[in-house]
Formats: C-alpha cells, structure tokens, sequence
C-alpha cells in the first residue's frame, strides 16, 4: 500500500491497514516528509502524534515532479494493492500520475482519493480541517443547539470519522471486490460527505411533516432530556446520567432519593427544568468517587466523566490490551493506543516504530530494480 498523505486522516487510515497486516510505504518529500512529523509536541525527535500512527510502516523519499522519481513511483504501483492520496482534485493528473495513468500500470490497482470535499463540486478546491468541516457539514450547530458560539469537540472528529474510517471501509470493500475477480476501482472519500452520514441519523427527522428544524431541539429525545445528561459533583467532576430504559431510570430516582419524580422522566417546559435541577442537587451533593463507587454497585447506567489518561489506564482498558508498547530505538519506549478491532486469533497490532524520514530508500528501490549506482545519483540529484 502506497500512502502519498500526510498529517492525520491519511495515516489514522493507514495505521488501521498496517495493523491489520497491510505493508504500508509511505511516500514523502525529500528533506521535508510529512510534516506532521515536526509538530509539537515531540517526544524527542518526533511528534508523539506522527509516531502514534505510523507504526509498522516504511518510508522513502521522492520528488515527484522530478522524472526519476517519477518512474519510481511508478514501478511501485506495479506491485501495489492501493494507493492513497490526500491532494486537492486534479493535482495527481498534473504530476502525471492520475487514476488511468495508474491502472494502466497495474490494473487491479485500488486508488483512493481522501480529500475534504470530493472529486467534484463548488467545494471541491477549497482548503479547509477539521473543524471546518463539522462546521460546514452542521454536526457543529448539531451539538451546540442554539448556543451563541457553539463549542468546537475538541477531537478531530471529521480526520477520523468522516475521513479515516470512511476511507478505510472503502478501500477494503475495493480489494475484496478485486479479490473476486473484479479490476481495479478509483475510491472518492470526502471528509465532508463522511460528516453527513454522521449526521444523518438526527436529520432524518426532517421527513416528519411539519417539523420544523428552528422549532426541534438539536437532539430528538432522549438525548436532550434530564435522564440522558452530564451532571457535576461536589468536587467538580463528572458524571453521565444515561437512564433513558424505565428500569434504569427507576434506580437513578432511588439512589438519588427523588421518588417523587419516578413516574415523570419524560416531563417537558418548566417541569422538565425542575427535573434537571432536583437531579442536579442531588449529584452536587456527593464526590466524583463516592457517586463513582455507589453507581458501580447499582446499574442505571450512571458512569464517571474520566480523563482521557484515566480511560486509558483503567482496569478495563488494560483487561482489553487497549494500551500497546512500542520500543523505539531512538525515541524510546512508547505507549499508544491499539487497533481497536478483536479477532479470535492472532493480535493485529504492528509493533515495529515509526520510520524515521527516508529510512526505507534503499532497501525499496533495490527491489524494484534500481542498482545500487542508480540509487547513488537519484540522492545526488535530490530526487530522493
């Protein structure tokens, strides 16, 4: 697999393959790379982030718009699965190297384009990230409501869910079209058109004559209601109500010793006010761990709002193999966050680090064919 992406929706995509056993190469610019290598913060040389996800994959370096490296490129694909890019539309096609020009090196080839806003459209050239994306795609307006500023999520939920994950379905629904015989398929991710899917579980509510979307709450019910809400204790922390099932929300209403709101959870206007503020009360009135201890002992759906470094080393994360180590000859001994998917045999989790900028030239370019004075003037000529 030939990754031309850089920063994260590209390797977030990538990883997922490389775990699952994929040989993934990335391509990157001589001298530069990806430059998501560089960012901050750095563990010692290298982004902890870029390390995160590029583990198990090799690198080498080609300029693309130089000739040699062009035909490299292109010797590559000849024994690739897929190819990967994240340019704006129509960049692939001026290096010369768009989808017919790569077919018709290897026609079982799978290229997917992994851009913001697809292949075509008014948009298609725009530049944008991650939260422009969930701002132009209304999932933004969608968790806020009505607020004056609506609050970015603080994850990169458009990279990831609307790009990576969608990109990483649709190659793997490529090959095994491929593997039954099939040719090769050009694969168009928008980033954009991810988010919609996302959400269009909540619009579909807009097929209900005569609703209107200034007049509905961002969230149908439950997830706007008393029940299905985050609560703060008296310490300042955290907890999530999600007692939305009558059994669940019966043993919130006894722990919280509020019987006489047990035959009212789906209250509405002032009522439903009272209802979040008698909640509310009662939460304020034990600490994060006494609610956490008391909720652990009682199902009603009822959990601790916890860091990220709290989930992380959980009893339970650790029972999942969540967290994995990586030893890293230069970096050190680093801790990241596995594959996510479970198999009933054979863990699928590349453990080998991140490769430092061009540290595959080499060994890649001899097998495709290039003799060892051939690689000497390509490094001369800075087309690697």
């Amino acid at each position: 697999m030939l990754d031309l992406t850089r920063l994260l929706p590209g390797a977030f995509c990538t990883q997922l393959l490389a775990d699952f056993g994929a040989e993934v190469i990335k391509i990157e610019q001589p001298g530069l790379g990806d430059y998501w290598r560089w960012t901050e913060p750095k563990v010692k040389l290298q982004s902890a982030q870029f390390l995160a996800l590029n583990r198990g994959k090799r690198s080498i370096t080609l300029d693309l718009k130089a000739a040699e490296a062009h035909e490299a490129f292109l010797r590559l694909c000849e024994t690739a699965d897929v190819v990967i890019e994240g340019f704006r539309p129509g960049v692939m096609d001026r290096l010369g190297l768009g989808y017919d020009v790569l077919k018709g090196r290897n026609p079982r080839l799978v290229v997917c384009a992994l851009t913001g806003f697809g292949q075509e459209g008014p948009l298609a050239q725009v530049a944008a990230h991650d939260l422009n994306y969930v701002g132009m795609t209304g999932l933004l307006q969608l968790a806020n409501g009505k607020t004056a500023s609506p609050m970015a999520t603080g994850l990169p939920i458009g990279d990831i869910g609307g790009g990576a994950l969608m990109a990483t379905a649709g190659i793997l629904a490529a090959l095994f079209d491929v593997s039954r015989g099939g040719i090769g398929r050009f694969v168009d991710v928008s980033v954009a058109d991810g988010l919609h899917a996302w959400t269009g579980f909540m619009t579909a509510r807009w097929n209900v004559p005569d609703l209107k979307e200034d007049t509905a709450p961002p969230f149908d019910a439950p997830f706007n209601k008393p029940f299905y809400s985050v609560y703060a204790t008296s310490d300042g922390r955290h907890m999530v109500t999600g007692a939305y099932e009558r059994k669940f929300w019966v043993t919130l209403c006894e722990v919280l010793e509020l019987p006489e709101w047990l035959d009212r959870q789906w209250v509405s206007g002032s009522e439903e006010e009272d209802l979040r503020a008698a909640i509310a009360a009662a939460f304020a009135r034990k600490s994060f761990a006494e609610w956490t201890r008391i909720f652990s002992e009682r199902e009603a759906c009822v959990t601790p709002v916890l860091t990220a470094r709290e989930a992380m080393e959980s009893d339970h994360a650790r029972a999942r193999g969540t967290v994995i180590t990586v030893n890293d000859p230069v970096e050190g001994k680093l801790h990241h966050v596995g594959n996510p998917i479970r198999f009933d045999r054979n863990a699928f989790n590349s453990l080998t680090p991140a490769p430092a900028l061009g540290e595959d030239n080499d060994g890649l370019l001899a097998e495709i064919g290039y003799s060892v004075d051939e690689i000497a003037m390509m490094r001369v000529n800075k087309t690697i």
